[in-house]
């Protein structure tokens, strides 16, 4: 089933990632010190755990808020003056996730797949990591991530983004991460297998992405 998407609309984003499809916002290493963004699985007792498999720790809860274990954030922070010193955070915010889902192969074409204004698409460790924009103007859309059941074992998998715009009217276009966990299917990632990632977008009309898994 696809899952509603439920977004405070209020919420704003003050640091856009560069629009690139297919790939994250180029990784540049500053150096200690300066801001780094990334989304992060939250540990609990104030640790996330980034994507590379490094944890970091918010010790003196400069976040200003908890997450529950297992959340995805979207994190904003610098290092100290050492790897192993707290991070300082400058915003955090909770984003959508969800689980890779199977669907057979004859009712892969029923589903709803409305188009999306898509941004960028990356791995990291084993989850797919999306940031896109659709149009909201005042009822859920729901999005989901689906596979024919019969490729689980597959060398070559084909994955595809739906979005269910819910018979929404017209409206402003409205940002959102999401991340989906892929590991429940597909388990680790070894490197010996490739994702092909399908999207029905309104900037590059029926866009592949392929990524190594």
């Amino acid at each position: 089933m696809p899952i509603r998407l439920k977004i405070s609309w209020k919420y704003k984003l003050w640091l856009l990632l560069a629009l690139v499809s297919c790939s994250p916002a180029p990784v540049v290493d500053y150096g200690f010190g300066e801001y780094y963004v990334e989304i992060v699985t939250a540990l609990g007792e104030d640790a996330f755990l980034l994507d590379n498999g490094q944890t970091i720790y918010d010790s003196h809860k400069t976040a200003k808020k908890s997450f529950d274990a297992g959340d995805r954030v979207f994190l904003y922070f610098s290092y100290g003056n050492n790897p192993s010193d707290p991070i300082t955070v400058h915003r955090a915010s909770k984003i959508f996730s969800d689980t890779l889902r199977t669907v057979s192969e004859d009712a892969m074409p029923q589903q709803a797949d409305d188009p999306i204004r898509l941004e960028s698409a990356w791995i990291g460790s084993h989850y797919l990591n999306l940031r896109f924009y659709f149009e909201f103007h005042s009822k859920p859309h729901r999005i989901s991530l689906m596979m024919d059941e019969t490729q689980v074992d597959d060398s070559e998998i084909h994955l595809y983004f739906l979005h269910d715009r819910n018979n929404d009217n017209p409206g402003y276009p409205t940002l959102v991460y999401a991340s989906y966990d892929l590991s429940n299917l597909l388990r680790v990632p070894q490197g010996d297998r490739v994702l092909f990632v399908h999207f029905n977008t309104s900037n590059y009309g029926n866009k592949t992405c392929i990524f190594k898994y």
